[in-house]
């Protein structure tokens, strides 16, 4: 089983939804390659979390492990050119920019749902029996979490970061750390999402990883 951390949204509307965000394009991305997969985020108690988390069980994702906040509102994003649904009309504006934070944040943006290391941990607590996990831009008291529960778990670890940069300290000999826009959910993220099901499988990691950093095709 591949473990997936990290924030997820609603695009589109309740009524054709689409999940929004790096790490719901991994899990996605990861479970279309054959992997079962769960999705350690969280969401608000309304109707456009509702709506993602049905789209993310249509799409293959578990989310035994997404916590639901009802102080909170699920961030959502409407198509190019759509409105937001009605529905989800006061969840849009408490939340103005993208799941994936690519806009500048609106004056409302604590009112969205923020996972933390303590919620990674409760979620664990479900998840034992897993074999890779992705920590998606986590902070450091999320990414502390993680490589503790890779150990436990002794599962293979790959943390996606915003940006290039130094190597965070304390990874796994074994961990990949990797740089993937919150805004490439389509690219880097598609292709993170295949590199853990191969792992996941048995597959060789050398070859996983040059899958992973192929250029892509023009």
């Amino acid at each position: 089983m591949i473990v997936v951390i990290g924030g997820l949204g609603l695009r589109g509307s309740v009524e054709e939804p689409e999940p929004d965000g790096l790490a719901p394009a991994i899990a996605v991305a990861a479970a279309e390659a054959g992997s079962r997969v769960e999705l350690i985020s969280k969401a608000g108690d309304d109707p456009a979390g509702d709506a993602v988390l049905l789209a993310l069980a249509g799409a293959g994702v578990g989310h035994v492990a997404t916590l639901r906040d009802p102080s909170r509102f699920t961030p959502v994003r409407a198509q190019p050119d759509e409105p937001t649904d009605p529905a989800t009309d006061e969840a849009t504006e408490a939340t103005a920019t993208a799941a994936d934070g690519t806009a500048e944040d609106p004056p409302n943006a604590d009112l969205r749902p923020t996972l933390d290391a303590a919620d990674v941990s409760l979620a664990l607590r479900y998840l034992t029996d897993f074999g890779v996990l992705v920590a998606v831009h986590p902070s450091s008291e999320l990414l502390a979490e993680a490589v503790s529960a890779a150990g436990w778990a002794s599962a293979r670890l790959v943390v996606v970061l915003e940006s290039e940069g130094d190597v965070p300290d304390g990874m796994p000999a074994d961990a990949l750390v990797v740089a993937a826009a919150a805004d490439d959910a389509e690219g880097v993220g598609a292709r993170i999402g295949r590199y853990a099901a191969a792992l996941s499988r048995g597959d060789d990691a050398a070859a996983a990883y040059r899958d992973l950093t192929a250029a892509p095709a023009v």
